[in-house]
């Protein structure tokens, strides 16, 4: 049997497919960290069809989805102007989110998504690319740091009363480089 792997730019069909791969994939990563009570209350505010479509409207971000077998199964998003106070970089935006279903982990689609996201980042270069990535999930690190990406120092977040630490880190496109 072949399995079928699409990576595409995402259009507003998705809204719902997205919103269901992230709050799957966001409770699989760190569920762990929160109590269920508040990751609920994340879930419920951050991944709702509603709020998807108004970012996936907002010209200021791109999205791009991995399909297997045409199901939507992973996605990455990007935000342009979005600058981190680690870098003074003029150009900078982010790699916000890059989630893949729990049973798609280690599949080659986030690489994939990746790759592809890159050759759109490539086209807008110079620019910084950053993101934060949650402390203590090594794997993680490691998979930016083989796209490119290096440390630049540290960050963190509230989450109603849990402090989160990241790791931020960025990557320089520039076709003078």
């Amino acid at each position: 049997m072949c399995i079928e792997k699409i990576i595409r730019e995402a259009n507003l069909t998705d809204h719902k497919d997205i919103a269901e791969v992230g709050r799957k994939s966001f409770k699989w990563a760190f569920e762990e960290l929160f109590p269920s009570d508040v990751l609920v209350r994340y879930l419920d505010n951050t991944y709702t069809e509603d709020k998807i479509t108004k970012s996936l409207l907002n010209k200021e971000n791109s999205y791009f989805v991995a399909e297997s077998n045409r199901s939507l199964v992973g996605f990455l998003k990007l935000k342009y102007s979005c600058s981190h106070n680690l870098s003074s970089f003029e150009n900078q935006l982010q790699l916000q989110k890059i989630y893949i279903l729990p049973d798609q982990a280690n599949s080659g689609l986030g690489s994939k998504l990746m790759k592809f996201s890159e050759k759109k980042i490539a086209k807008i270069s110079p620019v910084l690319v950053w993101l934060q990535v949650y402390e203590g999930n090594d794997r993680a690190k490691s998979f930016y740091r083989r796209f490119g990406y290096t440390p630049i120092g540290k960050d963190e977040h509230l989450f109603e009363e849990i402090r989160i630490k990241y790791t931020v880190m960025s990557k320089l496109f520039d076709e003078n480089c």
